[in-house]
């Protein structure tokens, strides 16, 4: 297995790097052209999550390769503190009245609900997203006070697990989203300020 991790923060930096990291990968697994692009997307998209996230927030971006399986992460710790609190809180504000525009945007609130302290979070959630965290393990007995018990959130457990009458529309969510389109899988691990997404791929060519 080949794998490589670069540092990036929501500022910017080493974002460029990153993406030059999955180019390369892409190129060394004699990927086509096409699933190249796709997987140039899916970083992007990766990295795009940080940009989304209040605050200037470090965080490791790693890729790895088992041939043409890749497997992309984005992990970093979001520290509460005041001035990212008054930030998640004025975002909980402003998306009160609106669902959280697309898939990834799903899952950022997803994220700044689970590491609000209290009750704060709930504040955050909107109506598709509160969908997404109802899914994941464990549901039950979630504790929003201390945000300390481990959560983890699947994109092919929600898709199989979520109500006949609301498919329609999580598929047409999900149609327009380039990372549930391209992606084998996509996992969201949290716990207290922990944060770590990971998409898996595999490509045929």
């Amino acid at each position: 297995m080949t794998k490589e991790t670069v540092r990036i923060d929501s500022s910017g930096a080493g974002m460029a790097e990153a993406l030059g990291t999955a180019v390369r990968f892409g190129e060394e697994a004699s990927l086509g052209k096409q699933s190249g692009i796709r997987l140039r997307l899916l970083a992007e998209e990766l990295i795009g999550l940080l940009r989304g996230i209040t605050g200037n927030i470090p965080a490791d971006f790693t890729i790895e390769r088992e041939g043409k399986s890749f497997c992309l992460k984005l992990k970093g710790e979001v520290p509460m503190d005041k001035h990212i609190r008054e930030e998640l809180l004025k975002a909980a504000s402003a998306h009160q009245n609106s669902a959280a525009k697309g898939f990834m945007g799903q899952i950022r609130d997803m994220i700044s609900a689970m590491v609000l302290p209290g009750t704060l979070g709930n504040t955050v959630i909107s109506g598709m997203s509160m969908g997404l965290i109802s899914m994941g393990s464990p549901a039950a007995g979630l504790d929003y006070t201390t945000g300390a018990e481990p959560y983890m959130w699947s994109m092919e457990k929600y898709i199989s697990s979520v109500q006949e009458n609301d498919r329609n529309q999580v598929h047409a969510d999900f149609e327009r989203s380039i990372v549930a389109n391209i992606a084998d899988e996509v996992k969201v691990y949290i716990q207290s300020s922990s944060v770590e997404v990971v998409i898996f791929k595999k490509f045929d060519d």
